[in-house]
């Protein structure tokens, strides 16, 4: 954009806009009259923009996202026809009540950032992302802009003059307020059900957080971190119980919320009690972390250990309030081998979930630290029903080996008990299982165990390759009961057709069996369900990719089959634009080591991503 004083200035400009007609869902087998749940979920148009813009001038970025959506077509706004007459009432009720918390049309500033960079100093004021270690103590990261973003609303400072570096973060928590998925959004709702009351569905969580380096550039580097968490209301209350959201008379408290005891108190009272902690007014964790990033040339460790401690005036949260983790990681190569192993001991830690009311659940899975998995990370859907990894041992060991220069073949298994995979499971700082009344002596252990083997190929000189794996999965409690069994098989297959032309054939294949699902109505059994999906893709490099999918379940209550179409077409290499049209059905889906569930999805799709 030309120069100031000598200086280039730059401009970065970064559009992301989806338009979806979501189609009303498919009646499942068996099923004449949707119920309201189903029919809450389809119909509806959306548009979802963010723009990104980073100005840049010598020491100098500044920055701003706008994020914005539309939507029409709600439920709400149909009519009733397809339903009897004595239903409709309850429907009405269920979309109203629905509808408050999704479907709302916003723009808003969603970050805004400032920064000033020169030689071993960096300050951003307004948004910045920030993790310690690997993340036991403080994770504010983007998976993407669409689903997990969360960045601190204040202020980093980092300065480095090696060995060493200190880190310091201050400020609220900010997440993404709307789910692309869903249409549910974290603005205040009405409460219908208590008589139009109005609702916050997120709080004022404040972070304050440091990490100092010592060995930077050694063969030793140490870390320590120390980050503190206070939950406060978003809203003052008044005696009725209502919020105050008048900007005009109380300024301060409408924009940063209230740490009030009277209202803090109210507004964790309103939250889930799981997972521990969310009820908690204030959360401090403590961590240590040692890297020896070159073991004499042929590997790396890394081991970090954190203590979490709670503070919670909440009935039945003011208890066993202290936890432990530890973190080992271990990387050898020798020859054409590799070996990878991690390990994890977790004892009542708790990820630090972000304060979100329980009309918003898919916001549940948004927190503000991280617990290494030490797992396969497409099997985390697979961890139970409860909080698998909150009170936990286990490990994986991973081997993998160059048998020549175009194939690799790898094997790794993984082993973990966990106290906490059952809802109600707890344990204490020193690992031992307990109950509402204290220390028990029967445990609710489950073992988990799964094994994975595969290959990787290439061929036609590195134009096309062949990847496979295929896998078991057990769980089961300690007295004997099944919790969940797997098989699976997944591959990804190209191959280079001459010219542009490459045909691409990738598909994941489960055997699935779960406590308390896929249970025969008539029968009252439990038997095993099959889900998968296969996708076929012919590119013509560098410009277009069209796909063709199929995907399935036999999980009884579920349409079986699912179809859907694609092409991909790139304007250049960072900017492109998709359209979808089909089928997807509901499945838990992983990325970057966080899964969530996603609604099944029918209609249309289109996806424009411009960078200039």
């Amino acid at each position: 954009m030309g120069t100031v004083g000598g200086d280039r200035v730059q401009l970065d400009v970064t559009e992301t806009s989806i338009a979806a007609q979501h189609f009303n869902a498919r009646t499942p087998p068996g099923q004449t009259v949707p119920p309201p749940i189903t029919f809450e979920d389809s119909g509806w148009v959306a548009w979802i923009n963010r723009l990104n813009t980073s100005l840049r001038w010598d020491h100098w970025t500044m920055g701003l996202r706008l994020d914005s959506a539309v939507y029409g077509l709600r439920p709400v706004d149909r009519g009733l026809a397809e339903y009897p007459a004595d239903q409709q009432p309850a429907v009405r009720q269920q979309l109203n009540f629905d509808n408050e918390s999704r479907y709302k049309n916003s723009i808003y500033p969603a970050k805004l950032w400032a920064t000033y960079s020169a030689s071993g100093v960096e300050v951003t004021a307004g948004d910045a992302y920030a993790q310690f270690g690997r993340g036991l103590t403080l994770s504010m990261r983007k998976v993407d802009e669409l689903g997990i973003d969360t960045t601190i609303r204040g202020g980093k400072v980092q300065i480095t003059k090696d060995p060493f570096s200190l880190t310091v973060v201050a400020g609220f928590a900010n997440p993404s307020r709307v789910d692309e998925a869903t249409g549910r959004a974290l603005w205040v709702t009405r409460d219908l059900v208590q008589g139009d009351v109005s609702t916050p569905l997120y709080g004022s969580d404040r972070i304050a957080g440091l990490d100092l380096q010592a060995g930077r550039g050694l063969p030793v580097t140490l870390s320590t971190h120390i980050v503190h968490f206070s939950r406060c209301a978003p809203y003052h209350y008044d005696a009725s119980g209502n919020i105050e959201t008048d900007f005009g008379n109380d300024p301060s408290t409408v924009t940063f919320g209230t740490c009030n005891a009277s209202d803090t108190d109210q507004w964790l009272a309103s939250l889930n009690s799981v997972p521990r902690g969310l009820q908690a007014r204030d959360i401090t964790m403590a961590g240590q972390s040692i890297e020896v990033p070159s073991l004499w040339g042929r590997g790396r460790f890394y081991v970090e250990a954190a203590v979490q401690q709670r503070q919670s005036d909440v009935p039945g949260q003011s208890t066993n309030s202290n936890g432990n983790a530890l973190y080992a990681a271990l990387s050898l190569d020798e020859g054409p081998a590799s070996t990878t192993l991690e390990v994890k001991s977790n004892r009542n830690f708790y990820t630090v979930a972000a304060s979100v009311g329980q009309q918003a659940p898919e916001f549940a899975i948004v927190a503000y630290s991280f617990l290494p998995p030490a797992e396969s990370f497409n099997m985390l859907d697979a961890e139970g029903t409860g909080d698998f990894n909150a009170c936990v041992e286990g490990g994986r060991l991973r081997e993998d080996v160059n048998v020549s220069r175009d194939l690799l073949v790898y094997g790794q298994g993984v082993y973990a008990y966990s106290l906490t995979e059952q809802p109600n499971g707890q344990c204490d700082q020193l690992g031992r299982t307990r109950t509402s009344e204290g220390i028990a002596a029967a445990s609710v252990q489950d073992v988990a165990w799964d094994g994975v083997a595969g290959f990787e190929y290439s061929f036609d000189d590195k134009l096309s390759h062949a990847f496979a794996s295929a896998g078991v999965r057990d769980d089961t409690r300690e007295d004997g009961v099944f919790q969940y069994r797997e098989q699976h098989l997944e591959y990804s297959i190209a191959k280079y057709l001459g010219g542009p032309w490459s045909l691409e054939i990738q598909g994941r294949h489960r055997r699935r069996k779960e406590q308390g699902f896929d249970i025969d109505p008539q029968t009252d059994t439990q038997g095993w369900w099959h889900e998968g999906e296969d996708y076929v893709a012919l590119r013509m490099a560098p410009k277009w990719v069209f796909t063709e999918g199929f995907e399935y379940t036999t999980l009884i209550g579920q349409p079986r089959t699912y179809f859907n179409s694609s092409v991909l077409y790139k304007f250049t290499s960072s900017s492109n634009v998709r359209l979808f049209v089909g089928e997807q059905r509901g499945a838990f889906r992983c990325a970057s080591g966080i899964c969530r569930f996603f609604p099944a999805f029918e209609g249309a799709r289109a996806e424009l991503t411009l960078r200039f």
